[in-house]
């Protein structure tokens, strides 16, 4: 309980730290505009606020006007644009620090003012009281306009610089060199002129009422003066005040093709590849897909025929497909899923098939939708379709949706459920021979699974040795019957019975409040780990009451009180969870369904809370603890991860680490552990086009039940480093 008020206590004073105040206003929308605030969207409308971190994205055809709250920064926004916008303040001015990921925007800055920067992902403008446009194309080219002032333009690959005064125009790749001419006036939209020169008013400023005119007069100042509060873009050898008229094009910055590749090396079998990875992605309206296509070259420069010989192997170059996302009418994704959670988590959280990716494909599905008829809502999930062992599902619906009652006609009611057919597939067959690895004599080759196989043919010679014949016949006979020999070989696959085990359960939710500010819900879940069907309903189950959750500007959090019966473990299908369903100890397979006993998972009661913080889009800190009150350990664990979203490291692209622990102690914390796991990534921009990748993994298994970790067999490690390109 302690440590879930420390997590409160943190949320407070962090929400003291950051200002809560807005630092910009919408002046103008046209056609659907859209703010994304903490992993939600809203529709943008004419006066809403924004705050630090907002992400606003204009659709096709689509156009959004915003002035920064010292009035000293005019932004308008053209279509198929996104822009996140921070400020930070100095020197008693306000900085406005603004991320241009693709589009194209157009900006007035007043002399004077804090410093204003629009950077996108490959080069920095930096302003100092200038009116210019900027645009960023989905190929990795800068193009900047100044129309007033100066604007100095930096590349973040190589540091090179230069300043684009009135008049020029300067296109970039972000690295080598700036390309700098005179304006073509002919590259820019007229409906991009046109929205320059349309006039905006704040919402909230007060508009003074001028004295009345008479028709002549009002005629007269229409005829002679521009009511735009902006400088018209003209022509270098034309007057300042003469409108310049642009054909209006139809083109796109948007691209639906987006390729990687990857490079690097990988041993098999002690003979060493050259490893080509493409990954390419599409996407089109709703569709998206992702590939990952493997080439390992050996020596000779040819291309490793294993991988490419069955069906199996071509369905494994998929990484995903998609329709949709998760909450529309219909939707769909096929392939990898890093992270998947079904209700509130109780049965199913962060569940992921690609926990030894890339070593280990699995095409996982996932199939929804909604039903116009009280908020129905379905969705089914398999891990893998090729063997169907993992499912999943949960069906949803609002009861009083078409009642007046405060606050319950928008209750929702879910069933959820989740279930492993044969927790023996933990185990892996890296051969595919029908023999685990753990139970091969040789996991790396198909042909052979026992050593008595593998030396049948000296076995042969000796057995004619002693028998003084040569009779073929009568030693395949000895061979297959001899107990001797049987004794010797490893159990298939197919001599172990298959176990499974499923969680079902039901819950609730209960929208508080709904803005774009605050939102605010309450809920509950019960949950029961069915380990056989004559096992008591009830016996092994858990719940959450009560459960709350908030969003608020730059942080999520929850809060729930948790009840467990004994041999309850919560979120049973875990990030872990392929890791932990079956392993060995001793020659036998002991499965996670062994572990949820009494003395690991006693009767328990207790808190957990989370806290998330997207810190001025830089980075992203979650913190999650759960402290329940029992006798033993086991059903406290902790996790965190730290996400650096962008970073002031020269060409450093990003990095992460996270940590998690379960069934572990303050008093008594080892690092390493049964239950922990710890992963890393960085990535490194080499140049424009190509990122080195560096990625660290490793995980635990007490082989010798010591409750101890060291040595090689017990610290599992893997660590990847290669090179992507993007095209």
């Amino acid at each position: 309980m302690k440590k879930c008020l420390i997590i409160v206590v943190f949320c407070l004073f962090a929400i003291q730290l950051f200002s809560v105040d807005s630092i910009a206003e919408v002046l103008k929308v046209k056609g659907e505009v859209v703010l994304s605030r903490n992993d939600n969207n809203y529709d943008v409308v004419q006066g809403d606020d924004f705050f630090n971190g907002d992400q606003v994205e204009t659709k096709f055809d689509a156009f959004a006007a915003i002035q920064f709250v010292d009035e000293s920064s005019l932004v308008k926004l053209f279509p198929n644009t996104i822009l996140n916008i921070n400020t930070k303040k100095k020197d008693n001015k306000i900085v406005k620090i603004n991320i241009l990921e693709v589009g194209k925007i157009w900006a007035k800055v007043k002399k004077g003012s804090g410093a204003f920067e629009i950077e996108t992902p490959t080069s920095v403008a930096s302003v100092k009281g200038t009116n210019f446009l900027i645009s960023r194309t989905e190929g990795g080219i800068t193009q900047l306009f100044t129309f007033d002032g100066s604007v100095q333009l930096t590349n973040k690959s190589d540091g090179l610089s230069t300043f684009v005064d009135a008049g020029m125009m300067c296109e970039t790749t972000g690295t080598g060199d700036l390309a700098i001419s005179k304006i073509d006036y002919d590259m820019i939209d007229k409906s991009v002129n046109d929205f320059i020169k349309e006039e905006v008013i704040p919402k909230k400023t007060k508009i003074k009422e001028e004295p009345k005119k008479s028709p002549k007069t009002q005629k007269q100042e229409d005829d002679s003066s521009s009511s735009s509060n902006v400088t018209p873009i003209t022509h270098e050898n034309q007057e300042s005040e003469t409108e310049i008229e642009f054909e209006q094009e139809s083109s796109s910055d948007d691209s639906p093709l987006d390729i990687g590749a990857g490079l690097g090396s990988v041993s098999i079998n002690d003979e060493l590849y050259t490893q080509i990875r493409l990954m390419p992605e599409f996407t089109f309206g709703k569709f998206g897909a992702g590939l990952d296509i493997e080439l390992l070259i050996d020596n000779e420069g040819g291309v490793r025929e294993e991988d490419w010989d069955e069906w199996q192997d071509y369905m494994n170059k998929i990484y995903y497909l998609r329709y949709g996302q998760r909450g529309d009418k219909i939707y769909g994704r096929f392939g990898g899923f890093p992270s998947y959670t079904l209700g509130h988590g109780l049965i199913m959280n962060d569940y992921s098939n690609m926990l030894k990716y890339p070593e280990i494909k699995q095409l996982g599905l996932q199939i929804g939708g909604k039903i116009p008829f009280y908020g129905i809502e379905a969705e089914l999930f398999s891990s893998d379709i090729t063997e169907n062992d993992i499912l999943a599902g949960q069906l949803s619906f609002q009861p009083l949706q078409k009642t007046n009652i405060p606050f319950l006609k928008n209750i929702k009611l879910g069933l959820v459920g989740a279930v492993d057919m044969n927790q023996n597939d933990g185990l892996l067959d890296s051969d595919n021979d029908g023999y685990w690895d753990y139970f091969d004599d040789y996991p790396l080759d198909e042909n052979f699974h026992d050593q008595v196989d593998y030396e049948k043919d000296e076995l042969m010679n000796t057995y004619f040795d002693i028998t003084g014949t040569q009779d073929t016949t009568a030693f395949n006979q000895w061979f297959a019957e001899s107990e001797t020999i049987n004794g010797s070989r490893n159990e298939a696959i197919k001599d172990f019975d298959e176990n499974d085990i499923g969680v079902w359960g039901l819950n609730y939710e209960l929208p508080l409040l709904s803005t774009k500010l605050l939102s605010l819900a309450h809920y509950g879940e019960l949950a029961e780990i069915r380990k056989n069907p004559d096992t008591e309903f009830f016996e092994n189950s858990g719940f959450i009451f009560p459960g709350f959750y908030a969003e608020f500007l730059i942080f999520r959090a929850n809060l729930e009180f948790r009840h467990f019966n004994e041999g309850f473990a919560p979120a049973y299908f875990n990030q872990l969870y392929d890791h932990q369903r079956a392993t060995v100890d001793s020659a036998n397979i002991v499965l996670k369904e062994n572990t949820l006993t009494p003395e690991n998972y006693p009767a328990s009661s207790g808190w957990m809370g989370s806290v998330t913080s997207n810190i001025l889009n830089i980075v992203e800190l979650s913190i999650i603890y759960q402290d329940m009150y029992a006798d033993s350990v086991n059903n406290k664990a902790i996790s965190g991860t730290l996400f650096l979203k962008k970073s002031f490291i020269p060409k450093l692209n990003s990095a992460e680490i996270t940590y998690s622990q379960n069934q572990f102690e303050w008093d008594n914390f080892a690092f390493k552990a049964p239950s922990a796991f710890i992963e890393g990534k960085v990535s490194y921009n080499l140049s424009a086009n190509s990122v080195l990748i560096a990625a660290y993994q490793q995980r635990y298994l007490d082989l010798n039940g010591d409750g101890e970790i060291y040595g090689d067999g017990e610290i599992i490690s893997t660590t990847n480093i290669g090179v992507e390109f993007k095209f």
